[in-house]
């Protein structure tokens, strides 16, 4: 199957006004390194996309010291997770390799992505005291030409159980937070049900198998 490189704009990748999508941005570190972690991104219009970004990551720390980034798009069920929780790596940290230099921005980006989107910030918007909104320039899109896939519900769900658990790591020892918490592991524990059953055997299962049993050490933490 051959990829061909091709320029195209926000809704040639399926982009719509005011939706949040579920991306992986990727930034540098302080030290030069790559950072990656599933993030929502927004169109706010065809040259502009927002990032509602939590203060206390790294990837909000990233973007206020260079102020540019990559927004990666990927079916690649393992790449949310592994950017998701880093301990779910060798040594906990990501794989080098998997990044490459931006074209455009002075940050990295995946080299297995199906379409990259370089972004420069052009305002930050404090929400609250606990998140930034960040509005970014489009600087250069590009995607790679492929053949189209078939549709699994086990990628979607996966995905969504992937984004509860952050919350549920975050919420897990708040006292406050245990019915959200609750709520949160009734939605993983159905996901990863119908997980097993459209997909055994498969990439989106040993996901969801490393990550029941990483919520089961959150829980069982004195």
């Amino acid at each position: 199957m051959a990829w061909v490189g091709l320029t195209v704009n926000l809704t040639d990748l399926g982009f719509m006004k005011g939706v949040i999508f579920e991306t992986i941005v990727s930034t540098s570190n302080p030290n030069g390194t790559p950072n990656a972690a599933p993030m929502g991104a927004t169109m706010q219009d065809p040259q502009t996309i927002s990032l509602n970004i939590f203060n206390s990551s790294q990837t909000s720390r990233n973007l206020k010291a260079n102020r540019c980034a990559v927004i990666n798009l990927t079916n690649d069920i393992e790449v949310y997770y592994k950017t998701a929780f880093k301990e779910a790596n060798p040594n906990g940290k990501l794989p080098q390799e998997w990044f490459e230099k931006a074209d455009s921005v002075k940050a990295p980006k995946l080299q297995s992505a199906d379409a990259t989107v370089d972004v420069s910030v052009v305002d930050m918007e404090p929400i609250g005291a606990e998140k930034t909104k960040f509005s970014c320039n489009i600087e250069k899109v590009n995607a790679a030409k492929m053949c189209p896939q078939v549709y699994c519900r086990a990628m979607s769900l996966t995905l969504e159980a992937i984004i509860h658990a952050t919350r549920v790591k975050a919420f897990v020892n708040d006292e406050k937070q245990q019915k959200n918490v609750s709520k949160l592991l009734e939605t993983i524990d159905n996901c990863n049900d119908v997980v097993n059953r459209t997909a055994p055997n498969s990439a989106y299962s040993a996901v969801m198998a490393d990550l029941m049993k990483r919520i089961d050490s959150w829980r069982n933490k004195p």
